[in-house]
């Protein structure tokens, strides 16, 4: 976790890349483990929305501001 005295600048950088890295990353593993699952004909269609809506989220640091 950030410090308090930590610059505004260093707190929306942290904030951007882990909405541009993390969530990304996240939505790839949950789509991953869709497709696993569904080879063995447990076909979960949540799974997949839930990872492609994290991927698309990784578009959501282009909403943090510039400092």
């Amino acid at each position: 976790m950030a410090s308090a005295d930590a610059p505004p600048s260093a707190l929306l950088m942290a904030i951007k890349m882990s909405l541009r890295f993390g969530l990304p990353l996240i939505g790839l593993l949950v789509f991953g483990h869709a497709v696993l699952i569904s080879v063995g004909g447990d076909i979960e269609r949540w799974q997949f929305a839930l990872g492609v809506l994290l991927i698309l989220a990784g578009f959501t640091s282009k909403l943090v501001p510039r400092s």
